[in-house]
Formats: structure tokens, sequence, C-alpha cells
């Protein structure tokens, strides 16, 4: 008798504890799926919002019209979208950081270059190739550029460069740039900026990148830029 309860108290002892097991692990399965999946969510990313609204810092955010397509991270405080008209575009994508400092914003803009301004000519004419990008920028006439370096952002190949206005420019804010939707852009008197030229070539077209602000506040924005762009993937990389 003593035997046969001794059995039955281990055999009750054995199902509980294969009971606790079963539902620990069930417990555990369920909650790593769940919570897989959330974190699965959070860390996807997202279009740019529209209107000049803010990023907060390590949001994941993807392109919808700029082509090539690429994803970024806001890394440190104060990133924003531009105003309405300065929304994303397929050949132009501006973020902003931080205040206004002099009538400037810091600025991160990545844009495919159609057409240049030639300043000797006075007009506008055709940029087919990065080479010919990184010319523009070396001989403009009213531009200080200094000497191109090697360069990768996102595992695509290119080179970096300082440039702002030269002090005896008879224009004090020569044309640049001319985007799809007929906006143009300006080099400012005042502004500082760091140009970076990418071997990502649409269509005969090159991908370059401007970090550029007031003059003071460069050597500030510069490393918050960058490690922005630390994080930039390229559709297909």
């Amino acid at each position: 008798m003593r035997r046969l309860r001794a059995l039955l108290a281990t055999g009750v002892l054995v199902a509980l504890v294969a009971l606790a097991l079963s539902s620990c692990g069930g417990g555990a399965s369920g909650a790593g799926s769940s919570g897989g999946g959330e974190h699965h969510q959070q860390a996807k990313a997202r279009p740019l919002p529209e209107g000049k609204k803010p990023l907060p810092p390590g949001d994941e955010y993807h392109t919808e019209a700029f082509k090539p397509s690429f994803s970024f991270h806001v890394v440190g405080k104060g990133w924003r979208t531009p105003s309405s008209d300065l929304q994303e575009t397929p050949d132009r994508l501006i973020l902003e950081q931080g205040k206004e400092v002099k009538g400037f914003s810091n600025q991160l803009v990545f844009r495919i270059v159609h057409e240049v301004y030639d300043a000797r000519s006075h007009k506008w004419v055709d940029v087919n190739s990065s080479e010919e990008l990184l010319s523009w920028f070396q001989h403009h006439p009213y531009l200080k550029a200094g000497k191109p370096q090697p360069v990768t952002v996102g595992g695509a190949k290119g080179v970096e460069f300082d440039y702002a206005v030269a002090k005896d420019s008879p224009e004090p804010d020569p044309k640049s740039w001319r985007y799809s939707d007929g906006l143009t852009g300006n080099v400012d008197t005042g502004s500082y900026n760091r140009g970076i030229i990418l071997d990502l070539d649409v269509k005969g077209e090159p991908v370059s990148i401007t970090i550029g602000c007031a003059t003071s506040e460069f050597d500030e924005f510069l490393p918050k830029a960058k490690k922005v762009l630390d994080t930039v993937k390229w559709e297909g990389a």
C-alpha cells in the first residue's frame, strides 16, 4: 500500500513537472513570436512624412519618389522634413536639422543632377556623368572648391570636397542646378558646403549629396550629417 501511494505520488509529481515545462515552453514561444513581430514592425522603414515634420531619433525612413531608392536612420536630435515646396521629388530629397542661423538652415540634400548653370555662357547645360559634374565644381569661376578626396556612402564610392562662393565673385549667389520640377538652386554667399559626388549615375545623370549650412555652423553640423550618411543603404546594394 505504501509502495502504491509512493508510485502515485511520483506519477503526480512527474505530471506536474511536465505540465509546468509545457506551459513555460509554450509561453516563451508565444512571447518570442509576438515580441519578434512587434520589434520587426517598429524597426521597419517608413516613408517620410509630408510637410514640415520632426523626425524622431532612431526612426528609419525610405525614399518613395527619389531614385535610386535608399533608406536611412535618424541619428541625433533636431532633424525634420522641409517645407511643402521642398518635399521629396524623383531628383531631390532634403533633410533639415536644428535652428536657422543667419537665414540658413542646416541641410543634408540628396539630388540627381540633370543640368547646371554655365556661368561663362550664361546657359543651362546638361550633365552626363559624375566626371562632368566634378569638373563643373572645380572650374566654376565664382566658386572656390577644395581638392576631391575619396569617400564611400552606403557602399557607393565617390569623392568629397568643400566649396563656397569665392570672395571675389561678382555674383553673390551663383546659380547652380535645376530640378525636374523647375526649382533652381544657388550656392549662397555666407554658406559653406561639403559636396559628395557618387558613382551612382541614373541614366547618365550623377547622384550628388550636399551638406550645407551657415559658415559659422559647419564644423558643428558636419559630423551630425555624416552620422546620418553612415546609415544610408541604397536599394539593391
